[in-house]
């Protein structure tokens, strides 16, 4: 067998041509590792061997997904110039062989998240040609929702109970699966970063939509039929007067506080009514059961061959109950960051579901301590600790099918570099961050190693307080579970 040795920054990764591997772990066409078998059907799907949930290829081998959330994106224009001379090609291709050899072994998020590419620069149809072209598994988006900043002034989230809304995703879907739906490099499909961000706000838009408008009967609808229309108990619970609990699908209005968007944090949920709590999660329930079986209804009247993933959602957005209430539309839950304080075992507990670590995060870098520091780090080199303590909790979960990260390969340009905010793995002029790079790659290489060998509650435990610890050791701004 003719032997191949790949040189990156301090990290020498043996090759096999024929049947790739990476250090003796002897790898499938699309990056599976033959050491642990599961069904060959042809396509990506899930499987539980011996107590552990994998992603198993095509070939019927074993995978964890290691991936990039934004390999490609519209504010690597700068970078794109200056390392490439505005080469487009060039910038494709030099990404993603920097990716792979790094350990990067498929894209979660598609090609690029439509947030991350507001500029139109990352033409999706060419990388995707490209990745069939490198035999890259990646996902397909079907996007349900924009993200956040997605939106242009005044514009407002869809109303998802209309029937055009279910309408324009069986035309998104039948834009895209044909193409695909025989596609074996193709994971499944993915709806978007973002679905439940800013939940109160999404609640309480619906709250207030025109008279007669399809999401605001439909809510309110639910709250009357949680109170048997029993105006009176309401009216107790919510400081209302209201002679009807339909009277606010009229003229009558109901607020939801900025809290509740965080109520699944427990110093939060003490400060807030608990039955306002269960009334806000019940409708979160039903939003989100509407909205995944819309999605899956789309995809699935033209491909029953590929994984859904659904969204990518914040893991404090929604709760253990919500989960369970899309679990049938959807092959795992996709939280997006391992989070201190929220437990991504009792959401997929409550699913039946493995996880899928849709975007977590190993920090940023402020240089001069300027912008919000939010994940903040003290350095690059920190965060290559930090990347370390989380791909090793991450593979060592029995529960956890991969895990995609929040980084870029080069620092962007447009409103990141204006937040003073570094999250490449080399600088916006192409200089590589070489202890970082070489962490990354020496852990990305070895999933197989750790991942074949998951890990007891206990030991988990462990890892869970070494990342933890890290985090602590190099954080110079805030995190997601710091709140006050």
């Amino acid at each position: 067998m003719k032997k191949n040795w790949i040189h990156t920054i301090g990290v020498s990764i043996l090759l096999f041509v024929s049947g790739p591997s990476v250090f003796g772990v002897e790898l499938d066409q699309y990056g599976g590792w033959t050491g642990i078998k599961g069904e060959k059907t042809g396509y990506f799907h899930v499987e539980k061997i011996n107590g552990r949930d994998w992603f198993i290829t095509p070939d019927g081998n074993v995978f964890f997904a290691v991936a990039l959330s934004h390999l490609y994106s519209g504010e690597s224009d700068v970078a794109c110039q200056n390392v490439y001379g505005g080469d487009k090609d060039a910038w494709i291709k030099g990404s993603f062989e920097k990716a792979r050899a790094m350990g990067f072994n498929c894209a979660l998020g598609s090609v690029t998240s439509p947030e991350r590419n507001l500029n139109g620069f990352v033409d999706i149809p060419k990388i995707e040609k490209f990745f069939q072209e490198q035999n890259f598994p990646y996902a397909v988006g079907v996007i349900l929702l924009k993200h956040p900043w997605e939106f242009v002034e005044g514009e407002n989230l869809p109303d998802i109970f209309e029937p055009s809304y279910a309408e324009m995703i069986e035309e998104r879907a039948a834009a895209v699966c044909p193409k695909v739906k025989d596609d074996p490099l193709v994971m499944g499909y993915y709806y978007g970063f973002g679905a439940f961000n800013h939940s109160d706000y999404w609640i309480n838009q619906y709250l207030s939509l025109p008279v007669g408008s399809a999401g605001r009967n439909a809510i309110v609808d639910l709250l009357s039929e949680r109170y048997d229309d029993n105006a009176e108990k309401f009216n107790e619970v919510y400081g209302t007067s209201v002679e009807k609990i339909s009277d606010f699908k009229t003229d009558a209005v109901l607020v939801y506080d900025k809290a509740y968007e965080k109520r699944n944090y427990e110093k939060v949920r003490k400060t807030l009514d608990p039955v306002k709590v269960d009334d806000f999660d019940a409708i979160l329930d039903h939003m989100a059961i509407t909205l995944y079986k819309i999605g899956y209804n789309a995809i699935r009247k033209w491909d029953t061959n590929h994984l859904i993933f659904g969204n990518f959602v914040k893991e404090f957005a929604i709760s253990a109950n919500t989960w369970k209430a899309a679990a049938p539309y959807v092959d795992m839950i996709a939280p997006q960051h391992v989070n201190k304080e929220i437990d991504a075992h009792e959401m997929a507990a409550a699913a039946g579901l493995p996880i899928l670590m849709s975007d977590d995060y190993f920090g940023w870098h402020y240089p001069g301590g300027k912008g919000s520091k939010h994940a903040g780090l003290s350095s690059h080199d920190a965060r290559g600790e930090v990347y370390k303590a989380n791909l090793m909790r991450q593979c060592k979960d029995p529960l956890v099918l991969g895990v995609s990260y929040c980084a870029c390969m080069y620092d962007q340009g447009g409103n990141t570099l204006k937040k003073n905010n570094q999250n490449g793995l080399h600088d916006i002029n192409g200089n590589p961050r070489e202890k970082l790079i070489r962490d990354i790659t020496k852990i990305n290489h070895e999933i197989y190693i750790h991942s074949s060998y998951p890990a007891s509650p206990e030991e988990l435990a462990a890892l869970d307080k070494k990342l933890y610890d890290t985090w602590a050791e190099y954080l110079v701004g805030s995190t997601l579970w710091d709140h006050k």
